[in-house]
């Protein structure tokens, strides 16, 4: 049971990462227009190395300010593993936002994302398979 117990559970921290990296990247499509903005991005293998490890910081994002007036959000730190992309391009105005490497990167995330979703789906249809076969 212990088995079944972690599988779930790394795949549960893969999902969460996978969402985080989503929102990530997102952030950087929405800001592809924001002068001296700096696309980032989450080293996924680090995170997740971190998140079985255990470590706190692994579960959470911390929120950025852009301007000197916003607020702090809820006050944790931003996680080792999320890192600024190295450039690849910038513009003129500072902004090193790639729309190429963000849709290819966004659309790479959401498939390994869908990936682990089916994972999950055939453990538990396993599940139910062995469960139905033990009763009969």
């Amino acid at each position: 049971m212990a088995d079944i117990t972690q599988n779930f559970s790394v795949l549960s921290k893969a999902l969460d990462l996978r969402s985080q990296r989503h929102q990530v990247l997102a952030s950087n499509i929405a800001n592809a227009d924001t002068p001296n903005y700096k696309s980032r991005d989450i080293d996924f293998k680090s995170a997740m190395q971190s998140a079985l490890a255990g470590r706190s910081d692994a579960g959470s994002l911390a929120m950025m300010a852009t301007a000197g007036g916003h607020l702090s959000g809820n006050g944790t730190s931003s996680p080792g593993f999320l890192q600024y992309r190295s450039e690849t391009q910038s513009a003129v105005d500072g902004n090193t936002v790639d729309m190429d490497v963000e849709r290819a990167q966004i659309t790479d995330n959401a498939l390994q994302y869908q990936i682990l979703t089916q994972l999950i789906s055939n453990k538990f249809q396993g599940l139910r398979s062995a469960m139905a076969s033990s009763q009969s």
